[in-house]
């Protein structure tokens, strides 16, 4: 339980207080939670010290990490993949409070913008470590203050999908999928614990070994190893995120889906 909330003058007032065991807070949406893994006493508050504007320089877009998840959905410059993906949170007062960077931080396994932003190839900006590509900072920079997340111009077509019992339960699979002739993405939320992107996949995917949609199931389903959860089990979540991810490879192929162009 939060007993004490400081907003410090400076990003590194910020980076001191983090040093001595205080948490970033952004919209609160995790460390407020009641099921919240983390419970920290002592909060720094990154409002007014982190932007939160969406816009572009030169050809990437970039979006402050304190920009919440609603202006991301409402802003024009914002890829569409993302835009969808973020808009996929039924609530708009969850919306309305989360953040993209706080989102990041969190890297839960059912985020609907991590697998969107490692689609688009994004990249985040850290105080501390400077500025690194998403799976990066996901697999190494736990801890750094994100400012800004980048996305660079892709070729290709995306399709960002889920699986979900009803608009307000958890999903049971979310898939992110880029794919053009030289090139493939394939990310996933809810088969692990934390969203993962299927390289081994990928490349068979861009190398034409995976030819057909069943081909790309069965590599996606051996690649897995989602957890049971109290709603679906480990089965249903690999069987259905591996449809999700093979529909969406052919999807890409087919030119079905939109171009991020």
């Amino acid at each position: 339980m939060i007993q004490e909330a400081v907003k410090p003058g400076s990003i590194k007032e910020a980076e001191s207080l983090r040093a001595q065991g205080w948490a970033y807070m952004a919209g609160g949406t995790l460390i407020n939670w009641v099921a919240s893994p983390l419970k920290p006493e002592k909060v720094v508050l990154l409002e007014g010290l982190v932007p939160g504007t969406v816009g572009r320089e030169g050809d990437d877009v970039v979006i402050g990490a304190m920009a919440t998840l609603q202006s991301v959905v409402d802003a024009e410059a914002a890829p569409e993949a993302l835009r969808h993906a973020a808009g996929m949170i039924p609530s708009r007062n969850i919306r309305n409070m989360a953040t993209i960077g706080g989102n990041i931080a969190a890297n839960r396994p059912d985020s609907y913008v991590i697998p969107a932003l490692l689609a688009l190839d994004a990249r985040v900006v850290t105080t501390g470590a400077g500025e690194m590509p998403l799976m990066a900072y996901l697999r190494e920079g736990k801890g750094a203050l994100i400012t800004q997340v980048r996305i660079p111009p892709v070729s290709g077509n995306i399709v960002v999908d889920r699986a979900v019992r009803s608009s307000a339960a958890y999903p049971a699979a979310i898939v992110a999928v880029r794919g053009s002739e030289n090139a493939c993405v394939i990310a996933l939320g809810c088969v692990a614990n934390h969203c993962v992107r299927l390289e081994s996949v990928e490349g068979k995917v861009t190398s034409g070994e995976l030819k057909t949609e069943e081909d790309v199931f069965q590599a996606v389903y051996d690649a897995i190893e989602p957890p049971d959860s109290l709603k679906e089990s480990a089965a249903y979540k690999r069987t259905i995120a591996a449809t999700l991810a093979a529909r969406a490879v052919m999807a890409c192929r087919g030119n079905a889906a939109s171009s991020l162009q």
